[in-house]
C-alpha cells in the first residue's frame, strides 16, 4: 500500500488540493470543542476545595477527543492514506478508551475485567466487519457497532435498579440518537454528490462531536457523583471504585 497515495473518498474533495474539503476540515471543530468543554468541567471541579483531580481513566477523554479533531484535519486536507490513519485511529482509541471507563465507574468492574469488556468489544467488531461490513455503504459498516454499543448501553442504564445509573440513560439516550443521524448522513455523503456536491460528511463531523462530548459529560458527571459519595463497609461490591 502506497501510504502517500491520494484518497478521493468524500463528495466536498474535487481535487488533490490542500484545502479541496474546507467544510469537511472546518467542521472538524466540533470535536475541539467537544474536548474543550469537558476540560473546563473539570477544571471547575479541579478548583472546588473538595474536589479532587481526575484519574487518568476520565482525564484522557480530553486529549482523545481533541486528537480526532487534529487526525481529521489532517485527512481533510492532506488527503492520503497516512493521514486517513490519523483520522481513523483516534476514533476507536475513543471508543475503547470510553468503553473501558464506562465499564469501570458505571459498573464498578476491576481494570483487569474492564479490559476483558473491551477485548470482547473488539472481537464483535471485527467478525461484524468482516460478516457484515461489506454490504454496508460508504465504509460506514464499521461504525455500526458502535451505534449498537451505544443503544445497549442505554437499555441497560435505563433498565438498571440503581437510581443513580438511570439518571445518565436520557443522556446516553441523547448520544445514540445523534450518532444514528451521524452515521446516516456518513453513509449517504455519496450518494447525494450528484444533488448536493458538498455532500453529507461534515454532519458526521458535527454530530460525532456531540455524541463525544455527552459521553464523556456522564463519564465525568458519575465520576464525580461516585468519588463524592462515602463509601462505607456494608455497600460491598457495590461501592464506588477508587480513584485510577
Amino acid at each position: 500500500m502506497n501510504l502517500y497515495e491520494h484518497v478521493d473518498q468524500y463528495c466536498e474533495r474535487a481535487s488533490a488540493a490542500f484545502w479541496a474539503e474546507p467544510v469537511n476540515a472546518l467542521s472538524n471543530l466540533s470535536f475541539a470543542v467537544a474536548a474543550w468543554a469537558i476540560w473546563r468541567m473539570l477544571a471547575r471541579h479541579r478548583a472546588d476545595p473538595a474536589g479532587r483531580k481526575a484519574p487518568v481513566s476520565i482525564a484522557f477523554t480530553v486529549p482523545l477527543a481533541a486528537s480526532i479533531s487534529l487526525g481529521s484535519f489532517a485527512f481533510h486536507t492532506l488527503g492520503t492514506r497516512w493521514a486517513q490513519v490519523l483520522d481513523v485511529a483516534p476514533i476507536a482509541l475513543f471508543v475503547l478508551w470510553f468503553l473501558g471507563s464506562y465499564l469501570h465507574w458505571f459498573h464498578g468492574l476491576s481494570r483487569s475485567r474492564a479490559f476483558l469488556g473491551v477485548l470482547a468489544f473488539i472481537a464483535f467488531l471485527a467478525a461484524f466487519i468482516v460478516v457484515v461490513g461489506p454490504y454496508v455503504p460508504n465504509k460506514s459498516g464499521t461504525y455500526v457497532p458502535v451505534l449498537l454499543l451505544l443503544a445497549a448501553l442505554t437499555v441497560v442504564l435505563r433498565t438498571s435498579p440503581r437510581p443513580e445509573l438511570r439518571t445518565h440513560a436520557g443522556t446516553f439516550a441523547l448520544a445514540t440518537a445523534a450518532f444514528t443521524g451521524a452515521l446516516l448522513a456518513r453513509t449517504a455523503d455519496e450518494s447525494v454528490c450528484s444533488d448536493f456536491p458538498l455532500g453529507t460528511h461534515f454532519l458526521w463531523h458535527l454530530l460525532d462531536g456531540l455524541v463525544v462530548y455527552l459521553a464523556s459529560l456522564a463519564l465525568v458527571r458519575h465520576w464525580k457523583t461516585r468519588t463524592s459519595a462515602t463509601p462505607t463497609p456494608a455497600e460491598g461490591p457495590e461501592r464506588a471504585p477508587s480513584a485510577r
